[in-house]
């Protein structure tokens, strides 16, 4: 399986488990059913991605202090979409609020996960992979 195939995987696997846990945590937040569920969790990982591929390229070159809540941001109008004009998730409430923490939460705790799925490497100070261990800022 090719790299960007696993690391996809990975981000549905961590949209799945966001949504089912916000559904279990947040009382505002419901799945209506199994195939509810499957099919909020395909359009919402699609309009996911989109959203967030559209507001980095975006926020990048007009408003580069901002990117850090690209994830934040895609998750709430991703969410808001799927709930629009899907019957599978209904939010109302505060369920907004802690529904999208929620989801975004856990998705990045998926992106942060090391693996050879990755595209790139954490570099050192001379361009060289670094071993996490050295003094060089990534940013």
């Amino acid at each position: 399986m090719g790299k960007w195939f696993v690391g996809w995987l990975l981000g549905l696997g961590g949209n799945a488990l966001g949504l089912l846990l916000a559904s279990l945590i947040v009382s505002d937040f419901t799945i209506d059913g199994v195939t509810g569920f499957l099919v909020s969790l395909v359009v919402f990982a699609i309009l996911s991605a989109l959203f967030t591929w559209l507001m980095f390229r975006t926020l990048l070159r007009h408003a580069g202090s901002l990117v850090p809540l690209t994830g934040l941001a895609s998750t709430f109008l991703a969410l808001a979409v799927t709930a629009l004009f899907t019957d599978g998730i209904s939010i109302s409430g505060w369920g907004w609020l802690w529904g999208t923490l929620l989801v975004w939460v856990l998705s990045m705790f998926i992106w942060v996960l090391p693996g050879p799925w990755r595209r790139y490497k954490k570099t050192g100070a001379a361009g060289r992979p670094s071993d996490g261990a050295g003094g060089s800022n990534p940013f």
